[in-house]
């Protein structure tokens, strides 16, 4: 299981603390603590399988949603998703994986990240932590 808190870099660096407000047998939320209840910043972990046997497929969800009011006070939700789903068919491997969410990260990152020192986090998600 992840820790209670949790600290992520921002754009520009800065660390963004967020603790955990939810936790079920399918996963965790964590709330932005510079933010509050009535515009959140929400992070949430989920897991869930579909299929049986070696036809089933592990999915593993990350969410990070920013609520924010407009100037009419409604409610506006800016989403971000990377949902990770993994075959139980043993062809795909762990490696497979990470190597895949590195590519994911380093285009995300524009090609600034020559490699990843730690994929502790990724390894706690395909063992369905949260």
């Amino acid at each position: 299981m992840y820790s209670e808190t949790l600290t992520l870099d921002d754009q520009s660096g800065d660390d963004v603390t967020y603790k955990r407000i939810r936790s079920d047998a399918t996963g965790s939320t964590f709330i932005d603590t510079a933010t509050n209840l009535s515009a959140p910043g929400l992070m949430t972990i989920r897991h869930s399988t579909n299929g049986r046997g070696s036809d089933a497929t592990d999915r593993h969800l990350i969410q990070f949603q920013r609520n924010v009011l407009n100037s009419g006070g409604v409610t506006r939700t800016l989403t971000v998703n990377c949902t990770v789903a993994v075959p139980r068919d043993t062809i795909v491997t762990a490696q497979m994986v990470k190597d895949q969410i590195a590519n994911l990260v380093d285009f995300l990152a524009d090609g600034a990240i020559a490699s990843i020192a730690t994929m502790a986090n990724v390894d706690a998600l395909l063992r369905g932590e949260a």
